[in-house]
Order: structure tokens, then C-alpha cells, then sequence
């Protein structure tokens, strides 16, 4: 996200500039990815649409960015590092200069710590086949595969999922209350249109889902952050002052730190949404995935207030492109939900749907989760046991669950270098401040990893280019 700063003498269009140059340096923006255009831009910053254009021009001239016609703008494909290149002159502009060194060439990544998508060997390819061909039987001779389908999703999933939430996660709702989506960024999508955007309000944590931000942005949300400690999200005497429609939150798992929200808290956040009528979006987002105690009940479990919107992903068991989530509705709003989008289809895949459903039902995903559970425990176990021999004063958080950990390490440590340093030994981590919404609160002694992409086998491989890139950085402070 863009933060603009009037405390420091650096012009608006050039804070852009910046930011949105770094970021396409360290990876966060990628080759072919839309940006925001100049106007939503200039709209979400609340300034000139003169000075987002100064800055995206800038950004072209320098390659950075292309301006495809009637598209908008798109990062460019770089075959290499650039160097330093745009220097203010005294008349405000930018001046660039030719480098004399020679052009670098990208270094192979050859570990990307992302937890953004698995090893191939996870994918369920016979299980799924299983059930996908028992779908196809299914529906063979019925109307449905001809038909559009029902905004809501297929009855039979919706049912099993009904059945599953309560068992695992104590969520006890009907089929009716229960809404099949093409993934999370879908499923706060519909939300947002379903309460309109007009002054529209949501508190997200600090740190967030940045991708869950990117939705309430598209959709012109004004976005407020609440602060996080070892209990998960405060509520302070700020947040009385203003109305939310929406509060975002990840109780169970926050993302990006880790913790598990106190029972406390939870209730002192049901009862603020109640005496303030707001919703309460619950991302249970890797819920099944607990490495060393049973899954916490959902906040919605105990939502008695009927103030808790809870959203679910299969994602991050059967595999990140499986695109496919599902939102779980206070009853009371569900019928006037189901109005607001009378003249919808469901954009999920009817075979997809059936399928899991006879996934679920067969007890096979629940043999899948014991299965990535295990998996990802035994990957996580080993990377922080290669971190113990570190000579170096390095630290892994505290992690129950999920495909990631964060490394802290002193305050004094360029982290800049140590990403430099990792890539350049061919593994690539990734900066924390991605999830923060302002770089000032962004802790500068944390760099994210995450496990999902790397074999166990390759683990320690990993840790040992890591040791070579890292060796020298502590010892020159």
C-alpha cells in the first residue's frame, strides 16, 4: 500500500515513485500484474490525479511500468536488476542517468520462500481424479450441467460444508446460511457490494492480508487499522468514534504474526460489534492446519449475537489454484443477502462442486488434512532446527499452524541486505513490511518465510545458503 508523508520534504509524486519502484525491486509487484490506475489512485490517496500521473510517467520512461491502451498499467518484464538510475535535479524532475556498470543479471532463485503455492507432490491427483470422475457420473443425465447455476452453490456442498464447519470448527449453521465463492478475495468482494461502498468503513489489523486489502481498496472501503498484541486485536477508544460496517480480522491464526486470539478478546470484540452494528468478517483462513494441539473453535462459534461473517477456503488443502471458498452469513441478513443478488450465478465450476462435496462426505479430505498436516509440521520442524545451529542471533516466532514463520533478528541488521544476500546464494525471502500498511510500523527486524514450496529433502540445502549468505553480515555491525 502507498503511504504519502507531509513531514518530509520529499514531494508526493516522488513518495509514489519510490514505493512503487521498491516494490517492483524486491518482487511484491510482479511481471504482468495490473496497478491501480491514476484516478482510483488519486482518488484512494486524496490528492491531484496530476501527481499520480507525474509519478506513473516517471516509472514508464524508466521501464518500470507499461501503459497498455484501454488496459491501464502493468509492471514490466525486467531481464535484470536495475541499478540507481532517477535522481531529482534542482528543478524538481527527474533526470535519468546512464550507468556505467555493467548490467547485472537476476540470480537463479532456486528456493522461492513463498507460502503462496506447494511442491507438486502435495496435489491429491488420485484422490481428486476419484471423486471428480464420480461427479461427472453423477450429473451425467441431469439437467444442472446444461443449466446456469444457483448464485449459492450447489446444495450438496453446501450441506457437507454445513456438516464439516460444525464438526471441526463448532460454526453450526443450515446449507441455506452458507454461500460457494470462487475463493476469499470473492467472497469480501461480494460483501463489499453487498453493503455498497458509498462512505463505507472497514478495521482491518496491522498487520493484514495485504490481497484482502486490495479488495476493500477496489472497492473504495475507507480503511482504518487496529493494532495487534500476544491476545490479537485491540480495540481502542479511537475505533468508538467511528463506525465500521466491517471489522476484518483473523482470530484463529493472525496473519502475518501468528497468534491465536484469547477467548477475552473475542468476547470484548462480539460485544463491541453488537453495540456498534458491525459485522465482523472472520478469515479462518488455515484453521485445519494445527501442529501441535487441536483446532480452536471459530469465532463464529460463539457468535450469539449473529455479528460474525465467517469465510473458509479448501485452498490450502487441495491446492492454492483450486480457487474455491465459501461465505457463512448471519441468518438474519441471509435472505436479504440472497435479494441483493437475485439476478447472480454461481462463477464456481458444478462438477468442482459436486466433487468436493463426495470429497467430503467419503471422509477423504479429512485424510488429507491429517496428511498436510503432517507434512508441513515435519517442514516447519526442520527449518527451525537448522536455525538453531545459526552462529548468528537469529530467532523463528513462536508457529502453531500454517505454512510460514517469520525471522527476527537485531534491530541494528539491514534486513535489505540479508534478502540482497539470500538472493544472491539463490533463495528468496521476502520483506515483512509487505503486511504492514505504513513502513514507519513495520517492525525492521523481521523477514518472512514460508515452507510450502520447499521438500523436506531440500531443507537443508537451504539452510546452508542461507549460513554462506548470512555469515559475514553480523560480524561488520
Amino acid at each position: 500500500m502507498i503511504t504519502l508523508r507531509s513531514d518530509i520534504k520529499s514531494p508526493f509524486y516522488e513518495q509514489i515513485y519510490e514505493q512503487i519502484k521498491n516494490d517492483i525491486l524486491h518482487g511484491y509487484l510482479k511481471p504482468g500484474e495490473k496497478i491501480m490506475g491514476t484516478r482510483s489512485l488519486a482518488n484512494l490517496l486524496k490528492i491531484s490525479r496530476n501527481t499520480v500521473d507525474r509519478a506513473y510517467q516517471q516509472l514508464s520512461v524508466e521501464g518500470y511500468i507499461l501503459s497498455k491502451q484501454s488496459a491501464g498499467f502493468f509492471i514490466a518484464d525486467l531481464p535484470f536488476d536495475f541499478f540507481e538510475s532517477a535522481n531529482k535535479n534542482e528543478s524538481g524532475c527527474f533526470d535519468k542517468k546512464q550507468s556505467t556498470a555493467p548490467l547485472k543479471k537476476t540470480p537463479e532463485v532456486k528456493y522461492d520462500l513463498t507460502n503462496n503455492s506447494y511442491t507438486n507432490n502435495l496435489f491429491p491427483a488420485k484422490i481428486w481424479k476419484k471423486h471428480y470422475l464420480n461427479a461427472l457420473d453423477s450429473i451425467s443425465l441431469k439437467e444442472e450441467i446444461t443449466s446456469l447455476q444457483s448464485f449459492q452453490g450447489d446444495y450438496s456442498l453446501r450441506n457437507e460444508i454445513s456438516r464439516y464447519v460444525e464438526r471441526i470448527r463448532g460454526v453450526k449453521c443450515s446449507p441455506e446460511q452458507i454461500f460457494i465463492t470462487s475463493g476469499l478475495q470473492q467472497s469480501i468482494d461480494l460483501l463489499c457490494i453487498y453493503k455498497g461502498n458509498n462512505n463505507a468503513n472497514v478495521l482491518m489489523e496491522n498487520p493484514t492480508y495485504p490481497k484482502a486489502r486490495e479488495i476493500f481498496q477496489k472497492n473504495n472501503y475507507d480503511i482504518s487499522y487496529g493494532e495487534v498484541d500476544a491476545d490479537g486485536l485491540l480495540i481502542d477508544e479511537t475505533h468508538h468514534k467511528k463506525h465500521f460496517d466491517f471489522i476484518y480480522t483473523t482470530p484463529s491464526h493472525q496473519f502475518p504474526l501468528g497468534m491465536c486470539m484469547s477467548l477475552e478478546r473475542r468476547y470484548e470484540l462480539l460485544k463491541y460489534a453488537k453495540e456498534n452494528n458491525t459485522f465482523i468478517i472472520e478469515d479462518d483462513y488455515d484453521s485445519e492446519l494445527r501442529y501441535y494441539q487441536k483446532p480452536i473453535p471459530a469465532l463464529k462459534a460463539i457468535d450469539y449475537y449473529e455479528k460474525v461473517i465467517y469465510l473458509g477456503t479448501f485452498s490450502k488443502i487441495l491446492a492454492p489454484s483450486f480457487r474455491m471458498g465459501y461465505i457463512v452469513l448471519p441468518q438474519n441478513i441471509t435472505e436479504d443477502f440472497l435479494g441483493k443478488f437475485e439476478n447472480y450465478n454461481s462463477t464456481v465450476n458444478l462438477i468442482n462442486q459436486i466433487a468436493l462435496a463426495d470429497l467430503l462426505s467419503s471422509g477423504d479430505y479429512d485424510r488429507l488434512v491429517r496428511k498436510m498436516n503432517y507434512v508441513f509440521k515435519k517442514r516447519f520442524e526442520a527449518f527451525k532446527d537448522g536455525f538453531s545451529s545459526f552462529s548468528l542471533p537469529l530467532s523463528i516466532t513462536p508457529n502453531v499452524s500454517g505454512q510460514y514463520f517469520l525471522i527476527e533478528f537485531p534491530e541494528e541488521i539491514d534486513k535489505e541486505i540479508l534478502i540482497e544476500k539470500a538472493l544472491e546464494q539463490g533463495v528468496r525471502v521476502y520483506d515483512s513490511m509487505l503486511f504492514w500498511h505504513e513502513k514507519y510500523s513495520c517492525p525492521s527486524n523481521s523477514i518472512f518465510l514460508g515452507f510450502s514450496k520447499i521438500p523436506i529433502e531440500s531443507i537443508i540445502d537451504c539452510i546452508n545458503r542461507l549460513k554462506e549468505a548470512w555469515k559475514n553480515i553480523f560480524i561488520h555491525k
